[in-house]
């Protein structure tokens, strides 16, 4: 998922449910499906789900969501719309990936279908698919998220190995292979992210094992110097 700060419009890519959007969240509840990765549904008492973080509930109002009392928003308000049990602002990241608009709580036009919704949810596209038409089972995917490629009628993810077709790892935007043959082609590719968890991990971003390694090296130049230094001054002053 993408981790930015507040008004920023770029920043890094995370594993989802960890970093921030799994503070404050409860166990095994980081379920909520938006632009294909997952958010948290149900906060720990006292905060509720907004734009996919868990907020404080008591502090002050949270943005666009009435609080319920378990720990998710029991409604939406103004420019949000509600989303398993949380609430996201139509139009910003991650609800836009669902809702273009909204009015009073409730959303006005759906991504995947282009229209209103008539008070009811957005209709929910296969995995992978941003834009889709026709009825539920047999829908027709017209766009896809970042990471997958259309082929047919559907999306694939850029990864999958299907038969004659060879994906490619930590690829955010592709297409089909020519003739659906051979490796997918891969425009864009994203450098798997450190966890932040591994203590093996310092806040440089490097391992221990690379430290030790630049550590050993500064050793030895340092060593050398002083090694040539004394052979300079001892040697050449006996001559």
């Amino acid at each position: 998922v993408l981790s930015k700060s507040d008004g920023s419009t770029a920043g890094t890519c995370i594993p989802e449910c960890t970093g921030r959007y799994a503070e404050n969240c409860e166990k095994d509840m980081c379920t909520a499906v938006l632009g294909g990765s997952k958010y948290c549904s149900k906060c720990k008492s006292g905060f509720v789900p907004v734009d996919g973080l868990c907020v404080s509930a008591t502090a002050r109002a949270p943005n666009g969501c009435t609080p319920g009392t378990d720990g998710t928003c029991s409604a939406c308000k103004d420019a949000y719309f509600k989303e398993s049990g949380g609430c996201y602002k139509a139009g910003a990241f991650p609800g836009n990936a669902i809702c273009t608009t909204a009015t009073g709580g409730s959303c006005t036009m759906c991504v995947s279908s282009g229209q209103n919704p008539q008070g009811q949810s957005c209709p929910t596209c296969p995995v992978g698919c941003s834009k889709c038409s026709g009825n539920s089972g047999s829908e027709t995917c017209s766009e896809c998220l970042a990471g997958y490629y259309k082929s047919g009628t559907s999306c694939v993810k850029c990864n999958t190995n299907d038969g004659s077709i060879t994906g490619v790892e930590n690829c955010v935007s592709c297409a089909a292979p020519t003739n659906n043959q051979g490796s997918v082609t891969c425009y864009v590719t994203q450098s798997p992210t450190v966890d932040p968890a591994d203590p093996s991990v310092n806040k440089s971003g490097l391992s221990s094992g690379a430290i030790a390694g630049i550590s050993v090296a500064v050793i030895a130049v340092v060593g050398g110097l002083v090694g040539f230094l004394c052979w300079w001054f001892i040697c050449r002053g006996k001559a």
